[in-house]
This record gives C-alpha cells, sequence and structure tokens, in this order.
C-alpha cells in the first residue's frame, strides 16, 4: 500500500504533462525512494524533483517515509516593482 501525499503541482514536464500541473502524489511503500505520480489516465514512477514543493510538502513527502532526493524551492515572490505599481488606497477628500 502506498502513503498519500497529497496534490501537488509539476515543477518540470512529465510524459507530456505541462509545468504547473496538479497531479495525486503517493509514496510507494515498496520503494520508499520512488512517488508515483497518478495522472488519472496513467501513473508514473518519479522522486520529488518533478514537484513544486516547498518546505511544507517535503516534511509530508518525508513523514510518509519518502527517502529519495528532494528540492525544496524558495517561495515565489511579486515581480519587482509590483509594491511600487500597485493600486493606492482612496484617501477620503476633506471637505
Amino acid at each position: 500500500m502506498d502513503g498519500y501525499a497529497g496534490l501537488f503541482s509539476l515543477a518540470t514536464a512529465v510524459e507530456g504533462h505541462a509545468v504547473g500541473t496538479l497531479v495525486r502524489v503517493t509514496v510507494s511503500i515498496p520503494n520508499p525512494t520512488q512517488l508515483v505520480l497518478d495522472f488519472s489516465s496513467h501513473e508514473v514512477l518519479t522522486d520529488a524533483r518533478a514537484l513544486l514543493c516547498g518546505s511544507t510538502g517535503a516534511l509530508a513527502l518525508r513523514d510518509l517515509g519518502y527517502t529519495g532526493p528532494l528540492v525544496t524551492r524558495p517561495r515565489l515572490e511579486a515581480w519587482p516593482g509590483a509594491r511600487e505599481n500597485a493600486e493606492k488606497p482612496v484617501r477620503a477628500s476633506k471637505a
């Protein structure tokens, strides 16, 4: 039996599935260095380097017994200048 880890987004294209695709991920019990990616039409064995995996996801995989390589990616940040170009709150005029 495999340990269901949840839904993860792909960090790289996997067998024709685009980056960002959500996929059901389980940890393979017979081979804990592998993850099973369930695309509903077929399953793929791979490791966590194919996933967008933050620290919470990495901990979930480790807690389920995953022993393969992890790539913890940093948080996504806003585009440079986004703060300066953001909408400013409307101030009430003094009447």
